[in-house]
């Protein structure tokens, strides 16, 4: 039986009973942390079989396994371990987009889910270089390909600054010196222009909206590419709503 086990929705409250449940005292693990070492995101998928032993005196039943992150999927038996038996979990973890180190608490809740046991997993995920087309899927001309066409700030009041993460890519073969051009007077929108990009180099910047004095509905800003000195027809639209 193949299980979620992500807990998104509700995490403070469940993570604040899970910690408040006895740790079991009859399901030893064989281990409490897994290294996967290096994997590669390309790969997909990667599996661990975590064993234990029941060394209480009545059969233990495995209730659910849950992990605060959709990265990780379970697999268990319902069916009681007898005393003096052994059972098994398997985790796995999945790499996509998520390049790095990582390290996943795994809660195995037993006993009517009244005991838990804790182990571990961790690795380093060795990034993949998806294609251009997954990861920067609005061309905007001259070989630039961005990830967003609108900056979507949403509500921000007076004096509240959010930022936007933009990805980039020059899937040219040769350099590009990319900045950006403000239409109008905006000075609430702050960025750092990225400047000279090697061939097929990705990167990101961030945009800052801050609400400077107090505004009510909605605005939009248009920013406009400029790769090596042309400022191209499409512009990435920046909207913000004013609210008290």
């Amino acid at each position: 039986m193949r299980r979620i086990i992500a807990i998104l929705s509700g995490a403070i409250a469940l993570g604040g009973q899970l910690y408040s449940q006895n740790e079991s005292s009859v399901l030893l693990f064989d281990e409490k942390i897994f290294d996967f070492g290096a994997i590669e995101e390309k790969n997909g998928e990667v599996s661990h079989v975590f064993i234990f032993k029941n060394t209480g005196n009545t059969p233990v039943s495995i209730d659910e396994i849950v992990s605060g992150c959709g990265c990780t999927d379970s697999e268990f038996s319902e069916v009681p371990v007898a005393p003096g038996k052994k059972g098994k979990i398997t985790i796995t973890y999945n790499p996509l987009y998520r390049p790095g180190p990582f390290s996943k608490e795994i809660i195995v809740l037993s006993n009517s889910r009244k005991e838990t046991n804790r182990v571990w997993i961790k690795g380093n995920v060795i990034l993949f270089m998806h294609p251009v087309e997954e990861d920067y899927p609005y061309y905007f001309g001259e070989g630039l390909h961005l990830s967003l066409k609108v900056l979507a700030f949403g509500k921000i009041r007076q004096d509240e600054c959010k930022r936007i993460k933009l990805r980039f890519s020059n899937e040219t073969d040769s350099l590009m010196d990319l900045k950006f051009s403000v239409d109008g007077d905006n000075s609430d929108l702050k960025f750092s222009n990225p400047g000279k990009l090697s061939p097929r180099q990705r990167g990101e910047i961030y945009f800052y909206y801050n609400m400077s004095k107090k505004r009510h509905g909605g605005m939009a800003i248009f920013v406009y590419p400029v790769v090596n000195g042309k400022k191209l027809s499409q512009p990435l639209e920046a909207t913000i709503t004013g609210t008290d």
